[in-house]
C-alpha cells in the first residue's frame, strides 16, 4: 500500500456541524479558499466546482463520499490551467473528528498521476487554506494574503509516491 502523497492535520476550535459547513459551503469558501465558491448536492457522484467570482470553474470534481461532520471525499482536477486540466483527478479527503471542544481535521490529497504537476502546487496551496479556513472559524476573519504567505504550518505528511 502506497502512502498519501499529501496529508495535513490540525485542531480548529468548532463543532463537527459548523466544520462541515465551512468546507461545503460557497459562503464560507469564498471566504479562505483563494475567493472561490464550492458548488454541489454532496450526494456520491455529484459534480464538485470551485468556481471564481466571474463564474469560471478553478476546479472540478466528483463527490465520492459524503458523511456530514464526519468525512468528505472527492475527486479534484484543477482546470484553470489547460496543462493541468490535461493530468487525471486526484482524491481529496477530508476527515473531521470531534475532540472536546475542538475537532481534528485532516486533509488527505493522493491519487496523483506519476511526475504530476499539480502535487506540487497542491502541497504548498493546501497549508494556507487550511490555515485561512481554521482562522476564519475561531475568530470570523480568514487570513489575509501577507498572512496567508507566513501561516508557518507545516504538511504531517509528504512522499514522492
Amino acid at each position: 500500500m502506497s502512502k498519501p502523497d499529501f496529508v495535513y492535520e490540525t485542531w480548529i476550535r468548532t463543532t463537527p456541524e459548523r466544520l462541515w459547513e465551512a468546507i461545503t459551503s460557497s459562503s464560507f469558501t469564498r471566504r479562505y479558499f483563494h475567493e472561490m465558491a464550492i458548488e454541489s448536492d454532496w450526494t456520491p457522484g455529484a459534480p464538485v466546482v470551485f468556481r471564481y467570482d466571474d463564474g469560471r470553474p478553478g476546479v472540478e470534481g466528483e463527490v465520492l463520499e459524503a458523511i456530514p461532520g464526519e468525512r468528505l471525499v472527492y475527486t479534484w482536477r484543477f482546470v484553470f490551467d489547460e496543462a493541468l486540466a490535461r493530468e487525471r483527478a486526484s482524491r481529496v479527503a477530508f476527515e473531521i473528528e470531534r475532540r472536546g471542544p475542538s475537532c481534528r481535521l485532516r486533509v488527505v490529497h493522493d491519487q496523483f498521476e506519476p511526475d504530476s504537476r499539480v502535487l506540487p502546487m497542491s502541497s504548498e496551496g493546501w497549508a494556507p487554506i487550511i490555515c485561512s479556513l481554521k482562522s476564519l472559524l475561531e475568530t470570523g476573519e480568514p487570513l489575509t494574503i501577507e498572512d496567508r504567505a507566513d501561516c508557518g504550518s507545516e504538511p504531517a505528511a509528504e512522499s514522492a509516491a
